[in-house]
C-alpha cells in the first residue's frame, strides 16, 4: 500500500523539517507531496529533495490541500499533516487497518497527542472509542475524529470528493463528518499515531471564527439531533469513560481547562 501525505505550508513554519523528517523516517511506500506558493517551490524542493513540492493555487488551506491529492501519484490512501504536526510511529498501525481492506472506502484513525514548540508533551486530544459511536457524538458537537495522523482510502477520497475550499478552518472537519453520515466504514486502531503541536500563531487560536465555521458544517450535514435518546447519552458516557486519562492528565498539567480552551490559549 502505498501512502500520500500532503503537507500545505508558506515555508515559513520553523517546524517545517521536523514534520518531514516525521514522515520520511516511517518505514512506509509513501509520497510526500509539499504545497507552497510558487515562489518558494524550488526554495523547498532543494531543502527537502525526497519530496514533491507543488504550487498552491490560492483559495486557501483546503484548496491546496485538494490540489496536493491531485498531485500525488499511485496512491492507495491519504493523509493531510500540517507543517508543524508529526506523525508517530503508531501510524504504521492506521496504514495496516487500511491495507488489509484494499480498495474500499475507509479511514482509520488513533490517539492524538499533544505538544508544544519544543515538542514537550502538554497531553492529548479525546477522541472516539469505536467508530460505532461517531455518527452520535457528532449530533452532540462532540467531535470524535480529528484529521491528525487520520487515513483515508482512495476509494472513499473517489466517491466523496475532496476538502470543500469554502471552509478556512474547518474543511478538515467538514471532510471527516461527511463521510461519517455517508456511511463510510471507520476502524480504530490502538496507539498515538500523530502529534498536534500548540503555539501561539495557529489558526486554532481563533476560536470564534473557528466556532462559527463549525456551526456550518453542523448545519451543512444535519449533524445536530433536534432530540437526544437514550443512544445518544450512552455514546456520550462511553466516550467520556474512555478518554478519562486524557481528562486526567489535562487537569493535572494545566487545571480545569476545556480543550477548547487549552487551543484557543496555544499550550
Amino acid at each position: 500500500m502505498k501512502i500520500l501525505v500532503v503537507t500545505p505550508t508558506l515555508g515559513e513554519s520553523p517546524w517545517l523539517a521536523e514534520t518531514v523528517a516525521s514522515v520520511s523516517v516511517l518505514s512506509l511506500a509513501h509520497e510526500h507531496v509539499l504545497v507552497a506558493p510558487a515562489a518558494i517551490v524550488p526554495v523547498l524542493a532543494a531543502r527537502f529533495p525526497g519530496t514533491t513540492v507543488v504550487a498552491e493555487p490560492g483559495g486557501g488551506m483546503y484548496a491546496a490541500i485538494n490540489v496536493g491529492l491531485a498531485a500525488g501519484r499511485d496512491w492507495d490512501a491519504f493523509t493531510y499533516l500540517n507543517d508543524d504536526d508529526l506523525l508517530r510511529p503508531g501510524f504504521s498501525a492506521v496504514v495496516a487497518a487500511l491495507a488489509a481492506r484494499p480498495g474500499q472506502p475507509l479511514l482509520a484513525y488513533g490517539r492524538v497527542g499533544l505538544i508544544d514548540g519544543e515538542g514537550r508533551r502538554l497531553g492529548a486530544i479525546p477522541v472516539s472509542p469505536s467508530p460505532g459511536l461517531n455518527r452520535d457524538l457528532y449530533a452532540q458537537r462532540l467531535e470524535p475524529v480529528y484529521q491528525h495522523g487520520t487515513l483515508v482510502s482512495r476509494a472513499a477520497w473517489a466517491q466523496h470528493g475532496g476538502f470543500d475550499a469554502a471552509y478556512r478552518f474547518c474543511g478538515d472537519s467538514e471532510f471527516l463528518a461527511r463521510l461519517c453520515v455517508r456511511d463510510v466504514p471507520a476502524v480504530r486502531v490502538g496507539g498515538e499515531v500523530a502529534a498536534f503541536r500548540l503555539h501561539g500563531g495557529q489558526l486554532t487560536k481563533n476560536r470564534p471564527a473557528m466556532l462559527a465555521e463549525r456551526a456550518r458544517v453542523d448545519d451543512q450535514l444535519g449533524l445536530i439531533a433536534p432530540k437526544l435518546t437514550g443512544r445518544h447519552h450512552w455514546a456520550k458516557l462511553v466516550f467520556r469513560v474512555a478518554n478519562l486519562p486524557v481528562y486526567a492528565g489535562r487537569i493535572f498539567r494545566h487545571g480545569l481547562v476545556s480543550f477548547d480552551e487549552l487551543l484557543e490559549r496555544g499550550g
